[in-house]
C-alpha cells in the first residue's frame, strides 16, 4: 500500500514538473510576434546589403575582364598600355580630331574586333534591337531614363560597329567607342554587370562607363536626372568614395 502510494505521488510530481516546463499558447504567440517584428526590421536591410554586395562583386569581376582584354589587345597592336589608345587622336585640337577619327576608322574597328574576340560572347545585339525591345536604363539618381540603345558603345552614332555583347555569365559589354565627343572622350566601353534583362539597369549600380578621357564625368545624387549623370561613376566605384560625400564609401551609400 505504501509502495503504491509512493509511486502515485512520484507520478503526480512528474506530471506537475512537466507542466511547469511547458508554454502557454499566449506565450508562444507573443514570442512569435517578437520574432516577426525583429525579422521585419532586419530582413530588408540584409536584402539591401546582399544586393549591394552583388553589384560590387559584378563591377569588380567585369571590370577586371575588360582590363585584361584591353591589355592583351594593346600588346597585339604594339602599344605599351591600352591607355595609349587615347593618343591616337586624343592629343589633337578639336578641329583636327574629327579628321583623325575618320582616317583611323578601320584601325578602331580592328582594335574593337580584337578586344571582343577575347570574350566568350553568347549573344550580340545592335542598338536598334535594344530600341525595339524597349529596354531602358536609368541615370545614377534614378530620376531619368532613356533607351538602352543610347548607351556609349551600343549606339551607332560615330560607331557603325556599335552594339551590346552578352557574355556567358550574363553580363554585357559594349563595343569600344573612340572619340565620341572628339579628343575629350578618348575611348569608352559600357558594361552591365548583370545584363540588360535584369534590373535595376542603372548607372553606378549595375551599369558603368569605362572611359579614358575627361569629358563630363558626372556622378551625383544632387545633380538630378540627366543622360550624363552616371557616366563618371566608374572612378568613384573603383576608389569606393561617395561622389557627394568624400567621407563615405561609394558602395555602402547606394540606395
Amino acid at each position: 500500500m505504501n509502495i503504491i502510494l509512493y509511486m502515485g505521488v512520484k507520478k503526480l510530481d512528474c506530471l506537475k514538473f512537466s507542466k511547469e516546463l511547458g508554454f502557454t499558447l499566449a506565450e508562444v504567440l507573443i514570442t512569435l510576434g517578437i520574432i516577426g517584428i525583429v525579422a521585419a526590421m532586419t530582413i530588408p536591410t540584409l536584402i539591401h546589403e546582399y544586393k549591394i554586395q552583388q553589384y560590387r562583386t559584378g563591377y569588380l569581376r567585369t571590370s577586371s575582364l575588360i582590363q585584361n582584354a584591353l591589355k592583351q589587345t594593346a600588346n597585339e597592336f604594339g602599344y605599351d598600355s591600352y591607355e595609349d589608345f587615347f593618343y591616337i587622336c586624343g592629343n589633337l585640337p578639336k578641329s583636327a580630331a574629327s579628321s583623325c577619327r575618320s582616317e583611323n576608322a578601320e584601325l578602331f574597328k580592328q582594335i574593337n574586333d580584337d578586344f571582343l574576340s577575347r570574350f566568350k560572347v553568347m549573344q550580340n545585339l545592335s542598338g536598334t534591337q535594344f530600341y525595339n525591345m524597349k529596354v531602358k536604363f536609368k541615370d545614377y539618381s534614378g530620376k531619368y531614363q532613356n533607351s538602352y540603345s543610347q548607351l556609349y558603345g551600343i549606339t551607332t552614332y560615330n560607331t557603325p560597329y556599335g552594339g551590346g555583347h552578352i557574355l556567358i555569365d550574363g553580363s554585357l559589354i559594349s563595343s569600344i567607342t573612340f572619340f565620341y565627343h572628339e579628343p575629350s572622350d578618348g575611348f569608352s566601353i559600357t558594361f552591365d554587370t548583370n545584363g540588360p534583362y535584369k534590373g535595376p539597369n542603372q548607372y553606378g549600380h549595375d551599369i558603368f562607363l569605362y572611359n579614358i578621357g575627361y569629358w563630363y564625368k558626372l556622378c551625383s545624387e544632387k545633380a538630378g536626372g540627366s543622360i550624363y549623370n552616371g557616366r563618371g561613376c566608374y572612378d568613384y566605384a573603383k576608389r569606393d568614395v561617395n561622389p557627394d560625400n568624400k567621407n563615405k564609401g561609394y558602395w555602402k551609400s547606394l540606395k
